[in-house]
């Protein structure tokens, strides 16, 4: 039976999504559990005018505009090029809704991996109101007849799949937990490894040095740079000598009183697609991976950070400790100002001992953050057996 992974837009392509259904994709072909990734294009004058359209229409009768992407409309014609090769095959969607012509085929094995239910973003991350009840309304009820249609359900986290179960009336038995892996070049990544052997996370220099962090992420607010950047130069106030490097977000888009303040290196954007070991090199250089999202699902940059054995600050909310290593994790919970933050900071700059066992933990675990981990949980869940050993495997004999 074919297997074929699809998401809003093509699964094939580093800029779908985060870049989560392509390396997945590309470690789930490695192991025989997929085929082939899905085109579902999204872009394009066609689309722009659909989209433009069914704002009008909210807007004639009064409605907030938004929510197309939710619409019976919107899936029906992204998924019709597609449905001729469906016939007899699995799909695995990484969105939480199927079109309802494909709920409805019985011909098609039908599987989710999701990040998150439309109930958790409507209400956690508060999309509700901006999209209006009635949508959302009719977007969380076929999204429930969706997965009562599917053989499974496959979550991120233990707090996703609990709003499956909880929210939707699913049996639990149908509704699974794979923590997503880092979204790094598998190649690139074995060629770095091989190259970092000889650091098993310990220090690279004497206890007085300088808590090194990294920060990576385009969104200021939503992955809470500024809260960080906050928190860092209190610290620094206060007599740190913390470095932090940030990377994807340009300095002159931050506040101006941060553009030259000392202690702060803005590389800008890093494509890890075309400079994938640049990246690596770049990230692991640090000691201390931070994400202070006031909300977040997840949290794909935790898997990347201890992948390459760096220790994280990590958002106490969400799925997002689900993401975190425990033992090699400092938790922040979404609520915690920025003092406090950078007490934390201080505390751990001073407790170099802490901070190697912090390292040393998430260097041997460092493989489990990777996506052929995932996959060979994710094979086994479908019954796929032969994929799930050769994963395994393969984590095996690359210790």
């Amino acid at each position: 039976m074919t297997t074929y992974l699809a998401a809003v837009g093509d699964a094939n392509d580093p800029l779908t999504w985060s870049g989560i259904p392509y390396h997945l994709l590309r470690a789930g072909r490695g192991a025989g559990l997929f085929d082939a990734g899905l085109a579902l294009e999204t872009g394009g004058v066609g689309w722009a005018g659909r989209r433009i359209g069914w704002n009008l229409a909210r807007a004639l009768r009064l409605e907030r505009p938004g929510g197309f992407q939710y619409s019976p409309a919107f899936l029906e014609r992204l998924w019709r090029p597609a449905r001729a090769a469906l016939r007899g095959a699995t799909v695995i969607n990484c969105f939480p809704l199927y079109p309802p012509s494909l709920v409805a085929d019985a011909g098609v094995a039908k599987w989710f991996y999701i990040d998150q239910t439309l109930t958790q973003l409507f209400d956690y991350y508060r999309v509700r109101s901006t999209i209006g009840a009635r949508i959302a309304g009719d977007a969380l009820a076929r999204e429930r007849l969706g997965y009562s249609a599917a053989r499974g359900i496959i979550a991120h986290s233990e707090w996703a799949a609990n709003s499956v179960i909880d929210d939707y009336g699913i049996a639990r038995d149908k509704v699974h937990v794979v923590v997503p892996g880092a979204n790094v070049d598998a190649d690139r990544y074995r060629a770095w490894e091989a190259r970092r052997q000889g650091n098993r996370g310990g220090s690279d220099g004497a206890p007085a040095e300088p808590l090194r962090m990294v920060f990576v992420g385009k969104y200021w607010r939503r992955k809470g740079l500024d809260r960080l950047l906050g928190a860092f130069r209190m610290a620094r106030a206060r007599g740190g000598r913390s470095r932090l490097r940030v990377i994807g977000f340009p300095r002159e888009n931050a506040p101006e009183p941060f553009h030259a303040m000392e202690g702060i290196e803005w590389l800008g954007t890093i494509d890890k697609a075309r400079e994938p070991l640049r990246f690596l090199e770049a990230v692991s250089e640090n000691d201390i991976g931070c994400l202070l999202s006031r909300a977040e699902a997840g949290g794909i940059a935790l898997r990347e950070f201890h992948a390459l054995g760096l220790a994280v600050m990590a958002p106490d909310t969400g799925g997002s400790p689900e993401h975190a290593l425990a033992g090699a994790a400092l938790m922040i919970a979404p609520d915690e100002d920025e003092s406090a933050i950078a007490d934390k900071l201080l505390a751990l700059e001073a407790d170099r001992e802490r901070l190697d066992a912090m390292k040393r933990h998430a260097w041997a675990h460092r493989r489990e953050m990777l996506w052929e981990h995932a996959v060979g949980q994710i094979a086994a869940i479908l019954g796929n057996l032969p994929a799930a050993a050769a994963a395994a495997d393969c984590n095996a004999r690359e210790v």
